[in-house]
């Protein structure tokens, strides 16, 4: 028998062996699964507990600066830019550089109006399930080139929908 030939039988000698024997699976043990669990349950508590409402500005929109320094509270967002008024991602109206169209008579706009309307019925319904009072609080979202007979118009609008409370969303600067 030359080197050739022990060579090739001691080779399939080993691989009849390696039949035989039960496959080993590579797994994580059930420690290591349970410290990425509760790291990714405490990562999102964190992440969750920090704001009670994220606003994030709607295309084109320039929100104005201040220097104020207060968080802000929970409330219905309303995003007012020069061509549209968006309350919880739908376009409620359209506006004309800022400004309401002429169809809209007075200081009410009926689309906004219905749709405030309509949330202030829900946030009233949330609020006495949980046993709380509602605070009635509409966050408005506005970019800094929109005309104040707009935001007039969008607050007595809110203040009919009984919306009470007032919170401007602005940067803060420096």
């Amino acid at each position: 028998m030359n080197a050739e030939e022990f060579f090739k039988q001691k080779k399939a000698l080993k691989k009849a062996n390696r039949r035989g024997q039960a496959v080993e699976e590579a797994g994580m043990g059930l420690t290591s699964l349970m410290d990425i669990v509760s790291i990714i349950v405490i990562y999102l508590l964190k992440s969750y507990a920090s704001d009670p409402v994220l606003i994030t500005p709607i295309a084109d929109q320039k929100i104005p600066m201040s220097r104020v320094d207060s968080p802000i509270q929970e409330g219905t967002p309303v995003y007012l830019s020069d061509r549209a008024i968006i309350v919880l991602e739908k376009k409620v109206q359209v506006l004309e550089a800022g400004k309401t169209p002429a169809d809209v008579s007075g200081q009410l706009i009926g689309p906004l109006y219905d749709v405030l309307a309509e949330e202030a019925d829900k946030a009233k319904q949330m609020a006495e399930n949980r046993k709380t009072t509602w605070d009635a609080r509409l966050i408005l979202v506005g970019d800094e080139r929109l005309p104040f007979e707009t935001l007039v118009k969008v607050m007595f609008t809110a203040g009919k929908a009984e919306f009470t409370e007032y919170a401007f969303c602005v940067i803060r600067q420096g």
